[in-house]
């Protein structure tokens, strides 16, 4: 069986807005093949999340959103099929006016990657597959599909929108690696390598278990990869492998060592970025053998955003600097010791704001404890009693700190004003 092509970015009909279909056609051999079409292109690509039917040469307005897709955006799919959506004449009904920058990149415009403002939040109707009617809303990374490929009916690539576009080309496929990692960061660039169809020999997710010791050395991996991994590795396995051990840290080191450098870029406001070193047997002291400063905007912001941001970016350094590393194109630099700066583990209680002090060092606050432990401050209610509330979302007016979102102690996350009502 022949593979659908999908088109590349300067064919013309990437570049016209598409034709809606006529939905009594839906169920004619025409479309049906079509759609068939559509999807076999997109399961022939391993990083694909969705296609539309102009990327394949036929300019109507229909996508398809790959089940999988479903499951890496949050959505419940555990004892269910992953069937890929059928979106036919898609229209948008809602968008939110809260916009966020997400990475992005495109089947038709390959090996190219960019940051796009999208709205946080849409809701689109449009006809499925059988011609039924449906409407669906979607956010995060699902509100970002629809918008991107609804921008392809209408004639637009990604690349017309990003901002610092990046190419990265194909990744060597004999680099035998094993990843360690037991974090979301860890999750999040982990994915990306395999977005960029890098695969792993093992990955070792739990920090708590003994380590194989005999599997690592029969692997003869290439490289070790560490990303946000619980336990300090001994110089005997970190030499294990033939090119040593990498690690992928979100600061740019020497500043901010140690286990909470996001929060750390956070709370001290230092530029964000990420460092990719050879491991030695101390903690983040490696000789660099990539780093790079990256722009997130709005800075500073919650920590998971942050996090998702710099996972991603660090995942696609390594992509790039894996192969280059084991060639011997690379050569790593010591850190400058006079610079370093260390982070701490983050107990609960670093959580308390101290309204005496100035109001942005207690918002930078509420944005890097936001996922763990929780900004909170107890507050004296009219009765006396005192509660205990986590301040969610906050802002300085008049150089003021003021929570604009709150849960108290045993209640649901409400809006400040409201609580205040009530107490």
């Amino acid at each position: 069986m022949i593979k659908t092509t999908i088109l590349q970015k300067d064919q013309p009909v990437l570049r016209q807005k598409a034709k809606p279909v006529v939905i009594k056609d839906v169920s004619s051999p025409e479309i049906r093949k079509i759609l068939s079409k559509m999807k076999d292109a997109l399961h022939g690509e391993d990083d694909g999340v969705a296609i539309a039917a102009p990327q394949i040469g036929e300019s109507l307005r229909i996508f398809i959103v790959k089940g999988e897709a479903l499951a890496m955006a949050g959505t419940p799919t555990e004892g269910k099929e992953l069937k890929d959506l059928v979106f036919i004449n898609p229209e948008i009904t809602k968008i939110s006016k809260k916009k966020r920058t997400m990475e992005e990149g495109c089947l038709s415009v390959r090996y190219l990657y960019g940051k796009v403002e999208r709205s946080e939040k849409i809701t689109i109707r449009a006809f499925d597959e059988f011609g039924v009617k449906v409407e669906r809303g979607a956010s995060g990374l699902l509100a970002q599909i629809f918008q991107h490929e609804i921008d392809h009916l209408d004639g637009i690539l990604f690349i017309d929108k990003a901002e610092d576009l990046q190419d990265l080309p194909p990744p060597a496929k004999d680099v035998k690696f094993v990843f360690f990692g037991s974090s979301r960061f860890s999750n999040i660039v982990l994915g990306e390598l395999e977005r960029m169809k890098y695969k792993p020999l093992l990955t070792i997710t739990s920090a708590k278990e003994p380590l194989p010791l005999e599997k690592l050395k029969e692997l003869e991996a290439d490289v070790f990869v560490v990303a946000s991994f619980g336990k300090i590795l001994s110089k005997e396995v970190l030499n294990m492998p033939k090119y040593g051990s990498l690690n992928v840290h979100p600061s740019l080191l020497p500043k901010l060592r140690g286990p909470s450098p996001i929060q750390g870029s956070i709370l001290t406001l230092e530029d964000p970025g990420v460092t990719i070193i050879k491991m030695d047997e101390k903690m983040d002291h490696g000789p660099v053998v990539a780093k790079q400063k990256f722009k997130i905007t709005p800075w500073p912001d919650h920590y998971d955003s942050i996090e998702e941001k710099l996972g991603i970016a660090g995942g696609r350094m390594l992509g790039v600097v894996l192969p280059k590393w084991i060639a011997g194109e690379i050569e790593a630099v010591p850190q400058d010791e006079k610079k370093a700066t260390f982070t701490k583990l983050i107990q609960k209680e670093d959580g308390l704001l101290d309204l005496t002090l100035g109001p942005e060092e207690n918002l930078r606050k509420v944005l890097a404890y936001s996922t763990w432990p929780g900004a909170y401050m107890m507050y004296q209610k009219k009765n006396g009693k005192e509660v205990r509330l986590v301040v969610k979302e906050a802002e300085i007016i008049d150089d003021k700190f003021t929570p604009t979102r709150v849960i108290p102690a045993g209640k649901k996350e409400m809006n400040w004003q409201d609580f205040l009502r009530g107490n």
